[in-house]
């Protein structure tokens, strides 16, 4: 979007899916139409995870103009303030807090209104959940009462405690990437192609000239004259680098692939947040669950067809918080989130009450990988968490289960408190916490840095989102994270898109320099273009 604000730019954005907002994706509530399959998702799964009884886990990711931010969840994390510190300590100069802070507020319209920590100018609007369902307010008294802090603005001073969550909502629709793009899309020097398979990058001499994709069954070329960026994510970004030859040279001649440039760092360091329940059955009524019925869905969703109003227009994970699983840990290292919804599967069921805590740890040391299933640019990548490869992983996840029980426990939940179903009250040895772990943690559906960001060996970008050795060539998403952040990674990934664009316009630190940065080349041709 910011590109193509510079009017001498021309930008050409290509997506493997539709360019079709169907109104599930806009509808908050209907996000699970989208990310347990369908024709607007890749459905993508695990290898068999070798620590999580090799169970293969399914990963939803975008097919669909806006990517995965058309399919989450929709609850707004930035992340803490110590996670780009890290970045930054890490090799990533320029990523410190305060190098990022300008850039998430520059994204934003922020419905409390702007300040020190958020805009009011943004494309993508942000507002705080209000209006708890009596479950979740037993959650937020509950965790105060277990001597957890209230935290007041998670995304802005100080991460720590329970919290309604900010989500990236406007007038009761989703407000994310596809609606920046929908705000350019009449402009005359942007182009969209939709149903465009990227199959590999044009290099010659050491630069990115162009891209070669697949559309209804032909092959077309696009060639940039400034620069290519690639933008697909965790998967399917290294793995488009790696269809291009540049990656591990040994994984490449194994698939018939001749090495352009041996760069060992794609593919690995992936990341991702794993996530256990705890879940309890309440009274008939008082939770969410009855929802589901036929006929109050029905009368939900007119309400949002109608005013974008009612149960439709929130998303299903309203409250959560950020808490440390023991006074020793520097900031917050748990992530909650609390369901009033009892749950089987990521499916509620309409005749059964409950309430679900769902927790995990938010900073693992374990490390999977993406590699190619083969040279065919239409197979899926093969991917690996490898998640609880370590035992500190498996630790936390014991505190995250008895943190739960402890908030679980507290008289907020006297009139709704029902018996522990998952993992159960018999479950309380370390060894049967683990095996309950083990299997049932799933993915919360947040890789990423597996073209990390840095300077030594086994990075892929530098700090400006440039190839390492690969001219004009620049990936900007959830890849580039030397480390995961703590919490839902889109608000991040968004950041990334904000400071690449300040980076590409001539290489302003902060968005308000953007409008000052120097035009580039104009471009001519009628398959040329300045940005892909």
């Amino acid at each position: 979007m910011r590109l193509a604000e510079t009017p001498a730019n021309r930008v050409l954005l290509l997506e493997a899916g539709t360019d079709r907002e169907h109104w599930s994706i806009r509808m908050p509530a209907a996000s699970r139409n989208n990310y347990t399959g369908g024709p607007r998702n890749w459905c993508f799964e695990t290898e068999p995870e070798p620590f999580l009884n090799h169970r293969r886990l399914f990963q939803p990711r975008g097919k669909v103009i806006g990517g995965s931010s058309s399919l989450n969840g929709m609850v707004y994390v930035r992340g803490n303030r110590l996670d780009y510190d890290g970045w930054a300590a890490s090799g990533a100069a320029g990523w410190a807090y305060r190098d990022v802070l300008p850039h998430f507020r520059a994204l934003e319209t922020y419905r409390g209104g702007g300040d020190e920590y958020h805009g009011d100018r943004g494309p993508v609007t942000v507002e705080r959940l209000r209006g708890s369902h009596p479950l979740e307010q037993a959650y937020l008294e509950a965790a105060v009462q277990a001597g957890y802090r209230m935290a007041d603005d998670y995304n802005g001073a100080e991460q720590e405690g329970v919290t309604a969550f900010d989500a990236n909502i406007d007038n009761g629709q989703r407000s994310a990437t596809a609606a920046c793009i929908r705000s350019i899309r009449d402009r005359r020097n942007f182009t969209l192609r939709a149903h465009a398979h990227v199959t590999r990058l044009i290099i010659e001499n050491a630069r990115a000239v162009g891209v070669e994709y697949l559309r209804h069954g032909d092959l077309g070329r696009v060639y940039a004259d400034a620069e290519v960026i690639v933008c697909a994510g965790a998967f399917q970004s290294p793995q488009i680098l790696m269809l291009s030859g540049i990656g591990p040279a040994g994984e490449l001649r194994s698939h018939g692939i001749e090495p352009k440039l041996h760069l060992p760092g794609v593919g690995e360091n992936l990341q991702d947040h794993l996530e256990v329940h705890v879940k309890h059955r309440t009274a008939r009524g008082l939770s969410k669950n009855g929802l589901l019925r036929r006929d109050r869905v029905l009368r939900a969703g007119m309400e949002w067809f109608l005013f974008k109003s009612g149960e439709a227009a929130t998303p299903h994970s309203r409250v959560g918080g950020f808490l440390r699983t023991d006074a020793g840990v520097g900031y917050p290292n748990l992530q909650f989130h609390f369901w009033p919804f009892f749950l089987e599967g990521w499916s509620p069921p309409p005749r059964k009450d409950g309430y679900c805590f769902d927790v995990g740890p938010v900073r693992s040391d374990s490390r999977g990988w993406v590699r190619l299933r083969s040279a065919d640019p239409l197979d899926a990548p093969r991917i690996l968490l490898n998640g609880l490869a370590l035992e500190r992983d498996l630790a936390e996840f014991r505190q995250c289960i008895r943190i739960a029980r402890e908030i679980a426990a507290q008289r907020a939940f006297e009139f709704c408190r029902g018996p522990e179903v998952s993992p159960g009250p018999e479950v309380t040895s370390d060894r049967k916490m683990d095996e309950y772990v083990r299997g049932n943690a799933n993915s919360a559906y947040h890789p990423c840095g597996t073209c990390r960001m840095g300077v030594d060996d086994m990075s892929v970008v530098d700090p400006e989102l440039r190839v390492h050795g690969i001219g004009a060539l620049r990936v900007a998403d959830a890849s580039v994270m030397p480390r995961i952040t703590n919490g839902n990674i889109n608000a991040p990934c968004l950041m990334i898109g904000e400071r690449a664009a300040a980076l590409i316009l001539g290489g302003a630190s902060d968005p308000a320099d953007m409008g000052r940065a120097q035009e580039r080349d104009r471009i001519s041709g009628q398959d040329s273009v300045s940005r892909v």
